[in-house]
């Protein structure tokens, strides 16, 4: 999956992580979708836990900007609520069924057609640069 770098005007590097998210059949497990429609950016796979969805991401050294996950129309109106936790170099995604603050298991939610997209930026140091001359 590759990975874009957005630079800013002052030289700074963005890599841009994104991905669709979906477990089509219960107790499939959660997949980062690529295919025809779908290209991620930066993330290298997906751990699922009884509490989370983890993220990898062959990011390192960095400093976050910031990570969003929204869910689809499909998962919004069933009240799926998810939050993110960033960390170096994984991100956490929580989810949370209407009122309830505590997580639930993810591997009871799936749906051929409903996603979660993940957005996140994160900072990265400019290459090194070379000390050789040209002659």
């Amino acid at each position: 999956m590759p990975t874009r770098i957005l630079t800013a005007e002052d030289g700074t590097r963005i890599v841009l992580i994104s991905c669709v998210l979906r477990q089509a059949t219960a107790g499939a497990g959660w997949e980062v979708l690529a295919d025809a429609g779908h290209s991620p950016s930066g993330v290298t796979g997906v751990i699922q836990h009884p509490t989370y969805l983890e993220l990898t991401h062959d990011v390192s050294d960095v400093q976050v900007s910031s990570v969003q996950v929204t869910p689809d129309e499909y998962w919004a109106a069933r009240g799926l609520r998810p939050g993110v936790s960033v960390g170096l170099p994984w991100t956490k995604v929580f989810l949370f069924s209407g009122t309830s603050t505590t997580p639930v298991n993810p591997a009871a939610y799936a749906s051929p057609t409903g996603n979660l997209w993940i957005t996140g930026f994160l900072e990265v140091p400019a290459p090194a640069t070379s000390t050789k001359k040209e002659i």
